[in-house]
């Protein structure tokens, strides 16, 4: 992909703009013939090549859902027989982010130059993972490319539509959680002023529940900086204690372990383990390298730790099964499952039932929590905003006793 600026042969008048060509001679040589432009300036846009150590399927800039389609169109090229190098070209004139664009002609250089697509795919972790390497590796050595791209495509739209759904049930509680917090602050910092200002004209002794709600007005609206500020330094402190090993399993073990949002969140990761581990074993990646992708998919630091013991052991000639059943952190349905699966030779078809069951349950507790969330936050508001409101009316009433 090469961007340029030039001038138009026929008006003079200034054009820029990008074109895919084999070469920069060849880029030149098409604005001259066909476009009948004077090319001024014209360069290469390099993809970046900077490696990543996170493990999703897209960063810096490149969607989830944007790489899904790009897969998509991908497997149908390569179901449609479309030789690769030419799938890519297609692909680079199809796609509208123009990281991914600069990235699939650099990749379709390489390919054109006789590299493997894995294999020039890994020259961008930052775009492709472990994961689609190691698909497109073992679909280009079964010679069932376009079949690994299809299930791989499957995969991401399921990752996106997981990822959807919940945002989509935190958007709710988000802004009832903002609403309720700038109704209390709007209270307390413009009604409560006032309100105090009356009480101190008249000289009305106030009860010690008022004189609480006057103090603290007061000190918002004195050192109103002080909250953002600790919210500030409390996020910091957080992230860093996160970003720690200890810390980091110290939140996952709760995060799995919790009362009410533990099941949820142990769901998602064992549906998330089953459906990448099913779709690498389908698309006939090995088991180990499968089990050493999908120990980091999980997300969870004690979940890794399981399925990296579990990667040793089989390696050694154990069964998946009975390590993860050891562990004792999977749920038993799992575990029962793949012993099933291993005996049968059925795994992939046992792993995706499992998949298929985690996810609709999954849906049915998140869509529980939403219709919980609701009367649990107006009761909360309520009871801030009738305590604040209460605090103020009582001293009211004392001066309507006054006048009378």
């Amino acid at each position: 992909m090469y961007s340029y600026k030039g001038y138009d042969a026929a008006s003079g008048a200034n054009v820029k703009g990008r074109i895919d060509a084999d070469s920069e001679r060849s880029a030149r040589a098409t604005l001259r013939q066909r476009q009948k432009i004077i090319v001024a300036e014209i360069k290469e846009e390099k993809a970046s090549t900077t490696k990543s150590s996170g493990l999703s399927l897209t960063q810096r800039g490149v969607s989830l859902d944007e790489l899904s389609v790009m897969v998509r169109q991908f497997a149908t090229l390569q179901n449609a027989y479309v030789p690769v190098d030419e799938s890519l070209k297609a692909l680079v004139s199809q796609v509208d982010n123009d990281a991914l664009r600069n990235t699939l002609s650099s990749v379709k250089d390489m390919v054109s130059e006789g590299k493997s697509l894995a294999e020039a795919s890994s020259t961008y972790p930052n775009i492709f993972n472990k994961l689609y390497i190691n698909m497109v590796k073992a679909g280009e050595s079964s010679g069932t490319l376009g079949l690994v791209l299809e299930r791989l495509a499957d995969f991401m739209e399921y990752q996106v539509q997981v990822r959807g759904r919940i945002v989509q049930a935190m958007v709710y509680p988000s802004i009832m959680i903002v609403a309720s917090l700038s109704i209390v602050v709007f209270l307390l910092v413009v009604i409560v002023p006032k309100l105090a200002k009356v009480f101190q004209s008249m000289k009305v002794q106030v009860p010690w529940y008022t004189e609480l709600l006057i103090n603290f007005s007061g000190f918002l609206n004195d050192y109103w900086f002080i909250p953002p500020v600790l919210l500030v330094v409390g996020f910091i402190l957080g992230r860093s204690w996160l970003n720690s090993p200890k810390g980091r399993r110290k939140f996952d073990h709760w995060l799995i372990s919790a009362p009410i949002l533990g099941p949820v969140f142990m769901m998602l990761a064992v549906s998330r383990f089953t459906k990448t581990l099913s779709t690498m074993l389908s698309s006939g990646v090995p088991i180990i390298p499968a089990l050493d992708i999908t120990k980091n998919v999980v997300n969870n630091m004690i979940l890794t730790e399981v399925l990296e013991q579990a990667k040793i052991d089989v390696q050694e000639g154990n069964s998946l099964a009975s390590t993860i059943n050891k562990s004792g952190v999977f749920p038993g349905l799992v575990t029962h499952m793949i012993a099933t699966g291993e005996k049968t030779g059925e795994m992939v078809t046992m792993l995706a039932h499992v998949a298929k069951a985690y996810d609709a349950e999954v849906e049915r507790k998140i869509t529980k929590l939403v219709t919980l969330i609701e009367p649990i936050m107006m009761f909360f508001l309520m009871i801030i905003a009738v305590g604040v409101i209460v605090g103020m009316i009582m001293p009211m009433m004392d001066i309507m006793k006054q006048i009378k």
